[in-house]
């Protein structure tokens, strides 16, 4: 086995993956979301337990 020299470079024209870079959530899609899941979810309280997590890290 041969040992490369130097780090993989990216080459100029390579597309980068669409989850490379994230962005936060915009509140309009939070609402969106929380409105979703609270009409598709078996038990209403445990759902909103995640979005009462969620608005303690932002």
């Amino acid at each position: 086995m041969v040992e490369r020299k130097g780090k993989n470079k990216i080459s100029p024209g390579q597309m980068r993956l669409p989850w490379a870079e994230w962005e936060a959530p915009s509140t309009e899609v939070v609402e969106v979301a929380r409105q979703f899941i609270l009409a598709n979810f078996y038990n209403p309280e445990v759902a909103m337990q995640f979005f009462d997590d969620m608005s303690e890290i932002n």
